[in-house]
């Protein structure tokens, strides 16, 4: 078996090619998140003075959107199509408030592609060392979900905490590429903009697409010694904690910002963690504090603690690190859930 993993944060892009043969011998690479390449892309153009028109297909947001507010304050036009304008704001009413013209460009522009997955590169890269793309490709996007006329931090959890309560158990969601919720809008352009590609090289894969959160999750659960067990990711952007049972089934969680979580300190993130493992936080305590949500359906005798992420150091948890490099965790978890997935089909 060999599986195209990829794993696309706020600040890297980090790609594992899983095959059939000692994980540490497998091709990885961690690399500058799309939304900083896209963002170094639309700095150039201020330098340089140049419009910019933005193409392609609906990304993750942060640091290109502050390129382009950075632009348009430096006195410069940015065109946009639609589908690449909802990547700034779902209510493309905004969008246009911001000074971004949805239209055509006018004059010399720089024409700047937005897409979280870049196919092509890695298919050259892959070919360039001998390896072909795998017909099965999993990629892991966090999807704060479609919502022109509400807070999207409290749609994206409002719809976990309704699939939790459907089900409960993690490879509930790895999603196929036909099977995408329709308000998981960047999960949708992720697969469109795979499928563009492959349908133009004429290659057939089956694509598969899941949260960032439960990629990390998942792949904590492969250091847990025992369960239920407290599994934590530190991310660039968001921290996040589940606990977990052997099987996969989610008894709580919790989705908080990474800076408002340092600003806590050590000892106030060890307490707030306490408390949720508790069944002390709420859903409003972390919203009201400017994080996502919490949702608790039962607390259990958590046995066991574990953590991974760029920003683990913040808090002295045991290190997730189940092929002995931490930024591949999320990979390893879109793995194992894979398989769940394919063993539970085949039942």
């Amino acid at each position: 078996m060999e599986l195209f993993t990829l794993d696309v944060g706020s600040g890297t892009q980090d790609f594992l090619l899983m095959k059939d043969e000692n994980i540490r011998n497998c091709p990885r690479m961690i690399l500058p998140s799309p939304t900083r390449i896209v963002a170094r892309r639309i700095g150039d153009a201020t330098r340089r003075g140049k419009d910019v028109h933005l193409v392609g297909y609906t990304m993750g947001g942060g640091a290109c959107v502050r390129a382009i507010k950075n632009h348009i304050n430096a006195g410069l036009k940015v065109y946009a199509e639609e589908r690449a304008a909802l990547t700034i704001a779902d209510n493309l009413e905004k969008v246009r408030q911001m000074g971004v013209e949805l239209r055509s460009p006018e004059g010399d522009v720089v024409s700047i592609e937005m897409k979280d997955v870049d196919l092509p590169f890695f298919k050259h890269v892959l070919e360039s060392i001998g390896e072909e793309l795998p017909s099965t490709i999993i990629v892991a996007v966090q999807d704060h979900g479609f919502s022109p006329h509400e807070s999207n931090r409290r749609f994206r959890f409002r719809m976990f905490e309704e699939m939790l309560k459907r089900s409960g158990y993690l490879h509930d969601f790895l999603f196929h590429s036909e099977k995408i919720p329709a308000e998981f809008n960047r999960m949708q352009s992720v697969a469109q903009s795979v499928k563009d590609f492959c349908n133009d090289e004429g290659i057939e894969i089956e694509l598969y697409v899941i949260d960032t959160v439960f990629a990390a999750v998942a792949g904590c659960m492969l250091d847990a010694r025992e369960f239920p067990a407290l599994l934590l990711n530190f991310g660039n952007s968001h921290v996040v904690g589940a606990v977990v049972d052997d099987d996969g089934f989610v008894h709580s969680l919790f989705e908080h910002h990474t800076s408002i979580m340092r600003a806590k300190g050590e000892q106030g993130i060890k307490d707030f963690v306490n408390r949720f493992i508790e069944g002390e936080i709420t859903n409003a305590d972390v919203f009201e504090d400017g994080g996502h949500g919490a949702y608790v359906r039962d607390v259990v005798d958590v046995k066991d603690v574990v953590a991974t992420g760029p920003n683990v150091h913040l808090c002295n948890y045991r290190i997730a690190n189940p092929a002995g490099d931490v930024m591949i965790v999320g990979n390893l978890g879109m793995v194992s859930l894979f398989e769940n997935l394919k063993e539970e089909q085949g039942k």
